[in-house]
């Protein structure tokens, strides 16, 4: 894209680690509106308030368990992709069965 473009996430941030992943992707900034919402809702201001509290704790968590301790120095090898995030067809695991217990007579 080049220098002068600025990259935003707008969608799917749920957490701190999800902030970090896209910044070290190239992001520049992200936006944090379910987030925001979900804080809104649940406490108005001071739920708003919590969830940016949450938010830091765990981009400044992520950052540190990366090893890195600024913004800058994060790197797409920082970001691991999952392959699958679902079972493959015939491989999920059903609840284990229980064989029914004898009934007893009084």
């Amino acid at each position: 894209m080049g220098k002068d473009a600025t990259v935003m996430v707008d969608t799917g941030i749920m957490n701190g680690a999800d902030i970090v992943a896209s910044v070290a992707l190239g992001a520049k900034f992200t936006l944090i509106g379910r987030a925001y919402l979900y804080g809104l809702m649940a406490g108005g201001r001071q739920g708003v308030d919590r969830t940016i509290e949450i938010l830091r704790s765990e981009i400044e968590r992520t950052m540190k368990l990366l090893g890195v301790s600024s913004l800058g120095e994060l790197t797409p090898k920082h970001v691991t992709q999952l392959t699958r995030l679902t079972p493959v067809a015939g491989q999920a695991r059903s609840a284990p069965t229980r064989a029914p217990r004898a009934r007893t007579t009084r």
